[in-house]
């Protein structure tokens, strides 16, 4: 644990004690720890927000560094999808919309979803049979095991070789089904249709392209998390095709079999599946200030950022706590400063702002894509999606527009830059296109729906996803200069005469090919 000098909080970090303090589910030993910390670094109170001018936005470096300094602290814990420093960072988003003035959606100020966990345990086995031959498989080098379903079972081999073909339904002894698993084609579409067509069970072929696919999933794969409930299905695996050809080899058969077995040919497996399943629950945390025109109004510009972390994970030198002060903790306060510099405006955009903190980005992006299956907003009336990920790090002067080309919003963000040389902030373009940057943060999901979207971001450094990603590495100025010509842009778009537009290529590559 760190020590409490190091959550250096500002009245910029106000009610930080009182939201811990009244949120009856935060009562827990580690949160006790918390509420000191913030108690303490808390006493100077909470200040009113000032009265703002459109050339006094109150967005300062102060400001930035007391935010991250809190969100970032240890007593947070990384802030994983789902635990109990998630909850205490998502409380205090919360309590902070509030304090601002922020109009809660419909259903409150925060959004919970499930999500289902399945955490591969260490008793798996697979074995073929042939006779009196008999060939076992290496759990984590021959195979691994998939999520969603648990039990031993045991079966015929039947090999397959497409879904969706007639003639694949199972009504004699037991089968478990084995297909090459390709990119067109998901395990959850395979594990679908052989429970539909009544098999036992499941071996999916990794081929040499989709091993490369599934390598994150191989590599890390002993918990998964989903959106919904847990569902149940049939036990299945993914298998490298040299093991099963191997395997088959062992049993007297050739290796192309794994194509598909001669009938008749005797191969039968038992696999044992030991996963432990359980639905939980993530929250995501919404606000609202409100337009001053009667019609436009009820559009919103929608600005997002994700306020989960990585949790706590494997140690690096010492230290577990995965604390995100750039991944996301930068961004979440970037947000929170220019939620409350918006709500202070003495003249109110016209168009309404939308503030969303997500979570379970690091989990795949779980809580945005709630969001958009649930809104508690048209989403047609939703004009523009800025994400803030990763903003205090890197480059004093410059700051990554992830999406400039793909719509209009590429060029307002240039004019509104240039616009305010005293920001000495210049938006660029994507300077890692090898790295697929826009697909991967919560902005891709608003921009599926047809949302025109960019991502503020800084680029990776060395602390990225590990535990010295830390407060005290955070260029709290750059930062601060980032938030302000986020506040300026988003201001500038809800004034605009026109929604921002598409570029016809981007749109149907980002937005039709992905429905």
């Amino acid at each position: 644990m760190i020590e409490t000098s190091k959550v250096k909080l500002s009245s910029r970090a106000a009610g930080g004690a009182a939201f811990l303090k009244r949120e009856s589910y935060m009562l827990e030993a580690r949160s006790c720890i918390v509420v000191a910390v913030a108690a303490t670094a808390l006493a100077s109170g909470c200040r009113s927000a000032p009265g703002y001018t459109d050339r006094d936005v109150d967005i300062t470096e102060a400001d930035m560094r007391a935010r991250i300094g809190f969100l970032a602290a240890d007593q947070l814990e990384g802030r994983g999808t789902p635990s109990t420093g998630l909850e205490l960072a998502a409380s205090y988003i919360r309590s902070e919309f509030a304090r601002m003035g922020l109009q809660a959606p419909p259903g409150g100020y925060v959004q919970r979803y499930r999500l289902a966990m399945t955490e591969m345990g260490a008793d798996w086995s697979l074995a073929l049979s042939r006779g009196n031959r008999r060939a076992l498989l290496a759990l984590g080098t021959d195979y691994w095991g998939l999520p969603w379903a648990a039990g031993t079972v045991e079966g015929d081999l039947r090999f397959v070789d497409a879904v969706g073909r007639p003639g694949m339904r199972e009504t004699g002894e037991p089968t478990i089904w084995v297909a090459r698993l390709s990119a067109a084609v998901l395990p959850r579409e395979w594990l679908a249709e052989a429970a539909d067509a009544g098999a036992a069970g499941l071996l999916l072929v990794l081929t040499a392209e989709t091993e490369a696919l599934m390598s994150h999933w191989l590599e890390v794969g002993e918990t998964l998390y989903e959106l919904g409930d847990v569902e149940p299905s049939l036990p299945a695996a993914l298998v490298t095709e040299s093991a099963l050809a191997a395997a088959l080899e062992r049993l007297g058969l050739e290796a192309t079999t794994t194509a598909g077995a001669p009938a008749g040919s005797g191969v039968r497996a038992r696999l044992a599946a030991d996963l432990r399943a359980e639905t939980l629950a993530a929250p995501n945390v919404m606000g609202i200030v409100r337009g001053s025109d009667p019609e436009l109004a009820e559009e919103f510009v929608l600005l997002s950022a994700h306020m989960d972390g990585l949790g706590v994970g494997p140690p690096v030198d010492g230290d577990s706590i995965y604390n995100g002060a750039d991944d996301n903790a930068s961004g979440t306060s970037a947000l929170l400063e220019v939620a409350e510099a918006v709500a202070a405006l003495e003249r109110r955009p016209k168009r309404s702002i939308f503030f969303l903190a997500v979570s379970g980005e690091e989990r795949g992006l779980l809580g945005s894509s709630w969001f958009v299956e649930h809104p508690p907003i048209r989403l047609d009336r939703v004009i523009a999606n800025i994400n803030i990920d990763m903003v205090g790090r890197n480059w004093e002067d410059t700051i990554a527009v992830i999406g400039k080309p793909y719509s209009t919003l590429g060029a307002i963000v240039d004019s509104v830059a240039a616009a305010h040389p005293e920001l000495s902030m210049t938006p660029v373009g994507d300077r890692w296109p090898q790295e697929n940057f826009f697909f991967r943060s919560d902005h891709f999901n608003f921009a599926r729906e047809g949302i025109p979207a960019v991502f503020f971001f800084n680029g990776v450094h060395e602390d990225y996803h590990m535990p010295s990603d830390e407060a005290d590495k955070i260029k709290n100025g750059k930062a601060a200069r980032v938030s302000r010509l986020i506040f300026e842009v988003a201001v500038a778009l809800a004034n605009a005469e026109q929604p921002p537009g598409w570029d016809d290529a981007a749109r149907a590559r980002i937005v039709e090919d992905g429905r």
